[in-house]
């Protein structure tokens, strides 16, 4: 068996801590002499923050207005496993103002580096872009760009050099952001959001607003110059009045369109799912010249001063479920429209009236359908009109037309929707998903090796606030399926990812195998010889180990590195004998033999005759230092069993723990699920993990406690 771990265990009876990430704070009464690693001393400047931050740390940013008058450029990386974190400290609204002329060189913020996530975040008054995304693989959450002189986010390259489409920003997310008043000196170019013109592949905006800005909502433009774009994936976006500002100020010179989805210079086929345009000065969805298959599924477009829908002779798009209402011009669609849609002036379908929607006036800019705007109402004869297509959750029998489905709705009557999406990395599968419509009180990550969800399992029930989990309990190759379960009854899209890598020969992840668990079952060691017929009994890093293997003449265990590493065998306890590596005897103690080997092919074998109850392989460069963890309460005060488990992990706990968290992480450091604890009786479902040794890690505000168990 292969289990993968990143680093040393040195365990201890009353618990066990890790060198883990650090949180740094910044503050507008803060001082960059100061070591900004608590609220007491926080950092006066995002700059410093970010200069000291690695992968893993969380700069949290506080309240109030932080002026700033250069760009703030963003070169270093976070990785798969430790993103950089940018977050709004608690519930307070850090702006970051950047009091800037306007001018090309004068953005807010230039995000060139990879996995970072910022949260929570105001952008204001830069000279250019609120932020130019130019990196890889990063989350843009909950964040505001407005007032800025050019678009407020823009997906593009920053460096010139960057010539070729897998140079440019790929695999990046734009999640619950807003944007508006964005506006430029000409009345022309600033836009709400902007993927365009170098812009890489996996890019998606999710339920974001781009609201009152003076050129378009969302401009995908695309130049011969530079050659096409990617494919941009649009999930649950509204565009609203785009051509004039929230002062009421406009102009002739911008676009003014909700969605302008490229131009005649290449035919990319854009994905735009339960989007709303409204009230744009110009039209609400247009190709602009585009003639590639873009899909439209399931988006309403209402009132716009042009065309509601506005694409171009030639075109292959695909309709599927939109809705189209109130624009005295007749909507112009060319492509595959036979799926069941209700456009302007399209014969034959669908008699809208405004009595099919719950109310036509819109709440506020930020959330304009939250008070029931554009909501079908239970009447209408729009509901389960539709076809199922890919990408889309409905409830009913069928999907309905428009962006928003009938159904499990909040108290303004927003439908109730996740939208999940996987991406796979080596080792891993990183989940990313939105709610919306929906006050959570719980929340599950569900996963199946094929797409019918009847024979899925649970794999971690994750607090109500997380939007993101990373599933390393995969095998490399394996495709893999994934749902997220909200309130116990309302499912996501289905979303699958197969990661890659190699699961075998030369190696840099840790790496034990554990005789009494797989026998000779490994998919790192290639193991040759016999098991002893007999159990034996030792007792190593917690675990009681009993079967193991006969080291003898007919033995050999094979396998390779691609770094140095610190091999350790475990024996029976009263073995002082040799064993050979790489046909050198190490001599054991006190049945435990360390040997340190370097890169390359590795062999065990005979020296002295012994029996091998477990092996482990750990890379230097993944250790991490461990020491031992205070505890607030005695071992006996907690109960876990069974241990070994195979199913449910039992847990029973003092009271002073209710209202905690329970985690499990693996011996890769990672978090495989997180469950709060609801009262003195726990049960956490592990069935859905790979034998091998865990960590059950407990905290509250009174106290943690660290565990081991098997999983059998």
């Amino acid at each position: 068996m292969k289990k993968n771990i990143l680093f040393m265990l040195v365990l201890f009876n009353i618990g066990m801590t890790t060198s883990w990430a650090t949180n740094y704070y910044v503050a507008t009464n803060g001082n960059d002499s100061n070591s900004g690693t608590s609220t007491n001393n926080p950092f006066q400047t995002l700059t410093k923050a970010i200069n000291q931050a690695t992968g893993g740390d969380t700069i949290y940013v506080r309240g109030g207005t932080h002026n700033y008058s250069n760009t703030i450029v963003i070169t270093k990386n976070g990785s798969s496993s430790a993103k950089i974190n940018v977050f709004a400290y608690n519930n307070e609204i850090p702006i970051l103002n950047f009091s800037m002329s306007e001018g090309a060189s004068n953005r807010g913020i230039v995000l060139d580096g990879d996995y970072w996530n910022w949260r929570g975040i105001t952008i204001q008054g830069a000279g250019d872009n609120g932020m130019l995304l130019s990196g890889n693989n990063n989350t843009i959450e909950n964040c505001i760009f407005r007032n800025n002189k050019d678009t407020g986010l823009q997906l593009s390259r920053y460096s010139t050099n960057a010539s070729s489409i897998s140079q440019w920003p790929t695999n990046n997310l734009i999640l619950d952001c807003e944007s508006y008043d964005n506006k430029d000196r000409g009345n022309e170019n600033a836009d709400g959001f902007a993927a365009k013109l170098t812009c890489g592949t996996g890019n998606i905006f999710r339920n974001c607003v781009a609201h009152h800005n003076i050129d378009d909502g969302w401009d995908l433009y695309t130049k011969s110059d530079t050659g096409p774009i990617g494919v941009i994936i649009l999930e649950g976006c509204i565009a609203h009045h785009n051509g004039t500002l929230t002062s009421g100020g406009t102009s002739g010179g911008g676009d003014k369109n909700g969605y302008k989805l490229g131009s005649s210079a290449h035919q990319i086929n854009h994905i735009v799912r339960r989007c709303i345009a409204f009230n744009n000065g110009k039209h609400g969805f247009t190709d602009n010249g585009n003639i590639g298959a873009i899909e439209f599924t399931n988006n309403t477009s209402y009132n716009n001063e042009g065309y509601n829908w506005h694409t171009r002779d030639g075109a292959s798009h695909i309709f599927k479920n939109n809705l189209s209402f109130d624009n005295g011009t007749n909507d112009r669609i060319r492509g595959n429209s036979t799926a069941p849609n209700s456009f302007v002036g399209a014969t034959g379908g669908f008699t809208v009236t405004s009595s099919d929607f719950v109310t036509l006036t819109m709440g506020a800019n930020a959330n304009p359908t939250g008070n029931g705007f554009l909501n079908l109402n239970s009447n209408s004869d729009l509901i389960d009109a539709g076809v199922t297509s890919t990408g889309i959750t409905y409830s009913g029998a069928k999907p309905d037309l428009g962006a928003i489905e009938s159904g499990t709705t909040n108290g303004g009557g927003g439908t109730a929707e996740i939208l999940l999406s996987a991406t796979a990395t080596n080792s891993a599968v990183n989940l990313n998903w939105s709610i919306s419509n929906l006050t959570v009180t719980g929340l599950e990550v569900y996963r199946d090796t094929d797409s019918n969800p009847s024979g899925r399992v649970r794999i971690a029930q994750v607090p109500t606030t997380t939007r993101n989990y990373t599933d390393s309990n995969v095998t490399n190759g394996t495709t893999y399926y994934y749902w997220i379960k909200a309130n116990g009854s309302i499912n996501s899209n289905a979303a699958s990812a197969t990661p890659a890598g190699s699961n075998g020969g030369g190696s840099t992840s840790n790496q034990i195998h554990n005789f009494t668990l797989s026998e000779k079952n490994s998919s790192f060691y290639s193991i040759s010889g016999n098991m002893n017929a007999t159990d034996g009994s030792v007792t190593y890093n917690g675990l009681n180990l009993t079967r193991r293997l006969k080291i003898e003449s007919s033995t050999s265990i094979a396998f390779s590195t691609t770094t140095s590493a610190t091999l350790t065998l475990v024996f029976d306890s009263n073995f002082t004998g040799n064993v050979k590596v790489d046909n050198v005897s190490y001599a054991a103690s006190s049945g435990i033999a360390t040997i340190s080997i370097s890169s390359g092919s590795h062999t065990i074998t005979k020296d002295n005759v012994a029996n091998l109850y477990y092996i482990s392989t750990i890379f230097n460069s993944n250790r991490m230092s461990y020491g031992t963890e205070k505890e607030s309460t005695n071992e006996t005060d907690i109960v876990v069993y069974p241990n070994p488990a195979q199913g449910d992990l039992q847990i029973k706990l003092p009271n002073k723990y209710v209202n905690g968290t329970i985690t499990v992480i693996n011996l890769e450091g990672k978090e495989i699920l997180k469950n709060d604890i609801e009262n003195d009786q726990s049960k956490v479902d592990i069935s859905f993990l790979k034998s091998g040794v865990y960590i059950l890690k407990i905290n509250s505000n009174n106290g943690s406690y660290t565990k081991r168990f098997v999983k059998e």
